[in-house]
């Protein structure tokens, strides 16, 4: 007998009705299968019923497929989209493809694929458009699922169906209750079980004006179902509706719970229950925010098995670890994430990590133990069996110490916190444990010993098996409010109902087919049954938001309008009718602090917190939130400011320019970089350290010219005949200092190391070639001297009638001729020297000082005997030409990065200097420190450089060390990027 009937929806399942088939199924001697349409319905009817069979239409599937003989390896619809991976992995023209293009196409093709078999099709009916996709479906049929027998769901259902009509299988009848309507493949299997002659019972629904039950219906008779007569809905009186807008999703949840936390009196928790619209964005945050409002949620307490520690160190620290080990580095994560799983005292934890860090240093016994990983993750193949990668897993955790040292903390640990964290890793390990075992049981039984995949895929299968993983904490609360989605709902007994998350978009739910097949493919295709076409989902939302009228007397919805009053997010469709009343209440942050009662101590600490911070005066604060207070006026300021006696301490006349410019970019940094000495934090390198690029590129311009003899000389001492020599030379001074970076750089690969050598070769040639051009083969120049390299200065600067400091550092380069001089400064990266926005404020202050110590020393005659030696004949007064630097990335700009007297900025000017240079009209030393006023801006460096430290940066570095401890604020920054525009 095949059978359709109505019933209200809140009869489910019930007791009378499974009392009704369990007596059957006693009289006729044969299971009789019961099947609902979520878990929780299972759930429920088993704990009204023992001894029923209660099923899923997968599980008569596997039925038949029992019956048949039919040998298989279940696999989920994620680990078919791995095996598609493994099957383009294997594709000879991968390479030209990009591996995460690859990973993009391989979900797609299993995704398209999976859809196609969801409407019940086969390859064959695979549309045009998509030919080229065959062959791979074409394989992956031969070789995952025929020859190596991994069923996916659809899989399973297209085998159990296209099998001989069975007699065998024992089954005294199906009863399936619940359901608005079936897919595609549901359909199939029912009309399967019709074909055997089975007595089929189908419980629909009663809900008023439902489109969907009706379609349902007429598939069914179609089927050869007979619809009994519905009987006349019992029409209650209609439920009262609110609807609540709110700022944001945390504040709705805030103000849902909020609402039953005040209603108690009233409505107990056992009268209420929450519906999730976006079970995957809410749920979450519920348990969080219900926890803190210590409303209990009648739910059992579970952990992911992949937020354990455990998880972490197995799969991301071993597993996913590309198995190079040749630095420190490289075993960091690894032995970080054991160092967690062995639940030191945090002082020990941080030691042991801290000198592992520092210096590699690891004591014996962790070492033998990081070892005997590192050896298991060495010692595993590119592509073997799946059996074989499971086992050295497992053989891995049984002969790992984890057990033990857990077990010995168990005894002497007394910290309640962490036993229950020891605790919880070890069911962990218990979990994977079994999970990895039944693995392999399943591949053993099915013959799939041999079935080989690529590592990565798996690992990423491995992964895919565990992420569902949950782990048992602690039993449901005997009271609570309850949790369901529109699925189960109907199983709700109570009076008051939330639906949060009632947004446009989230419900009724945007549809979309997988993969590549379009809606519009539907209507080409011979799908046998209900075709998952858009409209076909809008009328089930509609039953589901329908069942919500008959099921409480109040129900309550909230949506999230957002912040912003004229950009507002939009409520559901379904909640038009109750528009009028949307904008009554709202939960947002204002309203919820506003309230004048707290749940906790913590809520009032954060109610008192939101109104000082709103400027408001609060008495009686709490004593810590006041110092709060103080700490962050004091903060936001960014002022600091050393006591007198620290400021006579820091007192010094003498200091390098280098040390200004530190000073001028940012106080702050400097006092944590100059004063504190704090040094950086130890990470990783990924790029050479610019400041061993930076003292290999002086030590090699000063060997070479010395090497060469060429300081002191002329530029016209460069010959012909010395190109050969210098070339060599050069590269052989470059061989030497590179050796000295690499050795600096241990931590680097032979590939990275290579590249970076390679481009500083040619940084290196470029420099020569751009040297060769702008002095040794410069006509205009041959009378011209490379002086000095390296040369250590220092100016006594007068900076007012009281005060003198001397300031120190070093020229790269001087060159001189009978007329005046040059100095250079090289750099390894870009330069630039703009006088108003740099020199000005101090962030640029070596040419234009340098300038300025090189006359002084001209003039004091520092290098009488050197002149005289070199010049038979001088004027009274040796005058700058110009500055500049020279940086490795553009050796022969002379632009923006330089400054010259205006009579070199003619076309014909022998230092290539061009109209983008500065141009002043004397550089001599106390006239150009008056233009600019760097006297009086050097005193305001060197006395703040004394005491003031605070966060007033004019440059504010991107990459700057001190950013995780430094308070500075984007109005700040700007502020200082502003001061001297």
């Amino acid at each position: 007998m095949l059978v359709v009937k109505s019933s209200p929806i809140t009869e489910v399942a019930n007791i009378d009705r499974l009392t009704e088939s369990f007596n059957k199924q006693k009289e006729l001697g044969k299971p009789i299968y019961y099947i609902l349409p979520s878990n929780k319905y299972l759930q429920e009817a088993r704990k009204q019923k023992k001894g029923m069979a209660f099923k899923t239409f997968d599980d008569l599937a596997d039925l038949v497929l029992k019956k048949a003989n039919i040998d298989f390896f279940p696999v989920s619809e994620s680990e078919r989209t791995l095996f598609f991976q493994e099957l383009i992995a294997r594709d000879k023209k991968r390479f030209l493809q990009k591996p995460e293009e690859l990973r993009h196409k391989a979900k797609a093709y299993a995704e398209t694929y999976g859809q196609l078999k969801r409407i019940g099709l086969t390859i064959s009916d695979l549309p045009s458009q998509f030919k080229e996709m065959e062959a791979v479906f074409q394989e992956y049929e031969t070789e995952w699922v025929q020859k190596q027998r991994l069923l996916d769901p659809e899989n399973r259902i297209h085998k159990a169906v296209s099998l001989m009509r069975l007699e065998s299988l024992n089954l005294g009848g199906i009863v399936i209750d619940g359901y608005l309507d079936f897919s595609t493949l549901q359909y199939m299997v029912i009309n399967y079980f019709v074909s055997l002659g089975l007595d089929i019972t189908v419980y629909l629904p009663a809900i008023e004006e439902a489109e969907i039950l009706e379609e349902t219906k007429t598939q069914l008779q179609n089927l050869g179902f007979e619809i009994e007569n519905s009987k006349a809905l019992m029409i209650g009186n209609a439920p009262s509706v609110a609807v609540s807008s709110a700022t944001t999703l945390e504040e709705e949840i805030h103000g849902v719970l909020q609402e039953i936390s005040d209603n108690l009196a009233e409505t107990p928790l056992s009268e209420v229950a929450i519906l999730l619209a976006d079970e995957k964005n809410y749920l979450e945050r519920v348990v969080k925010v219900a926890k803190e409002k210590q409303i209990p949620l009648k739910r059992p307490l579970k952990k992911q098995m992949k937020d354990s520690l455990l998880f972490q160190f197995i799969h991301h620290s071993l597993l996913k670890h590309n198995g190079r080990f040749s630095s420190r580095w490289d075993f960091l994560d690894l032995t970080d994430t054991l160092l967690r799983l062995q639940f030191l005292p945090s002082f020990d934890y941080m030691t042991k990590k801290k000198a592992y860090v520092e210096t590699g240093f690891l004591d014996e016994q962790l070492k033998e133990e990081i070892n005997f990983y590192v050896e298991f993750r060495k010692a595993l193949p590119k592509k073997a069996g799946l059996y074989f990668y499971l086992s050295t897993v497992k053989d891995l955790l049984e002969k790992s110490h984890l057990l033990t040292t857990w077990r010995e903390q168990l005894i002497s640990e007394t910290c309640t916190i962490k036993l229950q964290q020891i605790r919880f890793e070890w069911k962990a390990f218990d979990y994977l444990f079994d999970h990895i075992s039944k693995k392999m049981e399943m591949l053993a039984n099915q013959g799939l010993k041999e079935l080989e995949v690529h590592y990565h895929i798996f690992v990423e299968w491995l992964n895919e098996g565990l992420q569902s993983g949950s782990i048992f904490v602690d039993r449901a609360p005997i009271q609570g409010v309850q949790l369901y989605s529109f699925r189960d709902i109907a199983l709700f007994k109570g009076t008051h109902i939330y639906v949060l998350g009632m947004n446009e978009g989230t419900f009724p739910k945007g549809h979309k087919l997988s993969g590549y097949l379009q809606e519009s493919d539907l209507k080409k295709l011979p799908i046998p049954f209900a075709a998952p076409t858009g409209k076909l989902f809008r009328k089930k939302d509609d039953a589901f938001f329908q069942q919500l009228f008959s099921l409480a007397s109040k129900l309550s919805f909230s949506y999230v309008v957002g912040v912003d009053p004229h950009n507002p997010f939009l409520p559901s469709g379904y909640l038009e009718h109750w528009k009028s009343q949307i904008q009554e209440r709202k939960y947002s942050t204002a309203n919820r602090f506003a309230f004048r009662e707290s749940y906790s101590k913590e809520d009032y600490e954060a109610k008192i917190a939101y109104h000082i911070g709103l400027g408001k005066q609060v008495p009686n604060p709490p004593l810590q939130l006041e110092r709060f207070v103080e700490k962050l006026a004091y903060l936001e300021v960014g002022k600091e400011e050393v006591s007198p006696p620290w400021k006579e301490k820091l007192r010094r006349d003498k200091l390098s320019v280098t040390m200004l410019e530190s000073y001028a970019m940012c106080p702050f940094k400097y006092a944590l970089e100059r004063i504190l000495k704090i040094k950086e934090p130890l990470e990783k390198r990924v790029i050479i350290d610019f400041r061993d690029v930076g003292s290999m590129l002086h030590t090699i311009i000063e060997k070479f010219y010395k090497q060469l003899n060429l300081v002191g000389k002329p530029f016209s001492t460069f010959t012909d005949d010395m190109k050969e020599l210098a070339d060599a030379a050069l590269m052989e001074i470059f061989e030497e200092e590179w050796a000295v970076v690499e050795a600096g750089h241990l931590d680097f690969s032979k590939l990275q190391l290579s590249i970076e050598k390679e481009e500083w070769q040619k940084k290196i040639k470029r420099w020569w070639l751009a040297e060769k051009q702008h002095f040794w083969e410069n006509k205009q120049l041959q009378s011209m001297h490379l002086f000095r390299l390296e040369e250590a200065i220092e100016l006594d600067l007068k900076i007012d009638e009281e005060t003198t400091i001397t300031l120190s550092g070093k020229i790269d380069r001087i060159d001189i001729d009978e007329n005046g001089f040059v100095i250079y400064d090289y750099k390894s990266g870009a330069a630039s020297l703009n006088f108003e926005k740099e020199v000005r404020p101090g962030l640029k202050l070596q040419l234009p000082l340098y300038l300025v110590a090189m006359e002084n020393r001209l003039e004091n005659g520092h290098y009488t005997i050197d002149l005289t030696n070199t010049f038979p004949q001088l004027p009274a007064k040796l005058t700058a030409h110009g500055a500049s630097y020279i940086s490795l990335k553009e050796p022969l700009k002379r632009a923006g990065n330089s400054v010259w007297r205006e009579e070199h900025f003619e076309k014909s000017n022998p230092f290539s200097v061009t109209r983008f240079a500065t141009k002043e009209e004397t550089l001599e030393g106390e006239v150009f420190l008056a233009k600019y006023e760097l006297k009086q801006r050097l005193r305001e460096l060197w006395e703040g450089s004394t005491q003031n430290f605070s966060v007033k940066p004019l440059k504010c570095i991107t990459s700057c060390l001190y950013k995780p401890v430094c308070r500075v604020t984007q109005d700040q920054i700007e502020e200082g990027e502003e001061e001297w525009k």
